[in-house]
């Protein structure tokens, strides 16, 4: 049960035409009821800060409130792979790699988190990302009216999350459709498209329904979320026995659950904000102690019990001085997350290097002969001899982590071997 002064749980939803904001309370029975709602009107860019700034007005943000943004599908790329056990060793940079072959594009442009479980004797790995450049925009308006946003995700995922029932769920507003296909725990199939307003929206379900029937997942539930009502005559007329859910809001009771739920982005670590939140509650408890501390003075002066208050003030002492070994305590965590994480942008510089080199070892033509190599920066320097430097040009070029592959200087040819200087610059 949540107390007034205590972190709360609380959701925004930026959809097309309005920013949905949820506060959650947990109930005696261990589930989260949504105890406070509100609607922002939001068209545009201008309209949402506009709504931020009365959010903020209306509901001041707490440093340790769990504050989750849910954003349009399209800002989202789920990627699904398994590794071998032995990967488990070296998990995250294993996770990278593999990232690498599904995403044309330098993953430090994206945020990114992975849950990884292990099914038939191999790790099934789910990848959740999001380029930064596109959600930028949301994170500096929230920012800027004080919102430590926690962590984001896709909105139509929360909603089927949070509804837990196998069907299929769509979302529309403005210029966007999206589809889900949920099994009851996880998605196995969405859709997404973008159209000019007015659209006929028969296009997006006529194709895309086949393809969720053909997941394997038998559904007789459609739940429209929000605009999306306004699908209803089309899915009819495809599939009449379907049954419609319009749905505008979410339940007021959930199973929330949020650190299972396997769609989230981490924005701040949750080691971090868990230190954050207990923190906060030694604060409340040395505050009540100090209160009850108060209080029980006079009573205890009236009816002669000055000694237990005194018992009183010297646990009150101890709570402080734990409460300060866990200040200096949180500064060294502090010190040594900022130390590991130096250590593992170390860690990844090396592996990066490690993998030119392996490619570079597989690119060379066997009658080349390498007689040095430099990496400065994005930039490689090779130097050598080939009876054809051409070709050691084209085989650079072909790799996909390379590019704009030149020779440094003229070719030197002596003989049947040509002596070379390339210059090659990484993806």
């Amino acid at each position: 049960m949540n107390l007034p002064w205590l972190p709360e749980t609380k959701f925004l939803l930026v959809e097309r035409e309005r920013l949905l904001f949820l506060r959650l309370r947990r109930g005696l029975n261990g589930r989260d009821r949504v105890f406070e709602r509100k609607e922002y009107a939001c068209s545009c860019t201008e309209d949402l800060k506009r709504a931020v700034v009365s959010l903020k007005s209306d509901y001041p943000p707490r440093l340790d409130d769990l504050l989750l943004l849910g954003l349009p599908l399209e800002l989202f790329t789920i990627v699904h792979f398994t590794l071998p056990l032995a990967a488990a060793e070296n998990l995250e940079d294993a996770v990278g790699y593999e990232l690498m072959r599904h995403v044309p594009h330098d993953l430090k442009g994206f945020h990114w988190h992975y849950r990884c479980q292990e099914e038939d004797g191999r790790l099934t790995v789910s990848v959740t990302l999001a380029p930064k450049n596109r959600i930028a925009e949301y994170l500096a308006i929230f920012s800027a009216s004080g919102f430590n946003l926690s962590a984001v995700f896709p909105g139509l995922f929360f909603i089927a999350w949070m509804v837990r029932n196998p069907g299929l769920y769509l979302g529309a507003a403005g210029g966007r459709r999206e589809m889900v296909l949920f099994d009851g725990h996880t998605v196995t199939f969405q859709a997404r498209e973008s159209f000019v307003a007015g659209g006929d929206s028969d296009n997006f379900l006529a194709h895309n329904l086949p393809l969720a029937e053909n997941r394997g997942l038998s559904f007789n539930q459609v739940f429209l979320w929000g605009e999306a009502a306004s699908l209803g005559d089309d899915l009819q007329a495809l599939r009449p026995a379907l049954e419609l859910r319009e749905m505008t809001q979410l339940p007021e009771n959930l199973r929330l659950e949020w650190s299972a739920f396997p769609y989230s982005i981490d924005l701040i670590s949750p080691d971090i904000l868990r230190r954050r939140r207990l923190w906060f509650k030694l604060e409340v408890a040395a505050a009540l102690f100090l209160l009850a501390a108060i209080i029980g003075m006079p009573v205890s002066a009236l009816v002669g019990k000055q000694r237990h208050l005194h018992k009183l003030e010297k646990k009150l002492a101890v709570v402080r001085l734990e409460a300060d070994k866990l200040s200096g305590l949180r500064k060294q965590n502090q010190a040594l997350i900022q130390y590991f994480e130096t250590l593992s942008e170390q860690v990844h510089e090396q592996s990066v290097t490690i993998d030119i080199l392996k490619e570079l070892t597989e690119l060379i033509p066997q009658d080349t002969w390498l007689r040095s190599l430099a990496i400065r920066g994005r930039k490689i320097y090779l130097s050598g001899t080939s009876s054809s430097a051409t070709s050691v040009v084209k085989a650079l070029e072909d790799s996909p982590l390379f590019k704009e592959v030149h020779f440094d200087s003229p070719v030197v040819k002596k003989g049947n071997v040509e002596t070379f200087k390339i210059i090659v610059d990484l993806e």
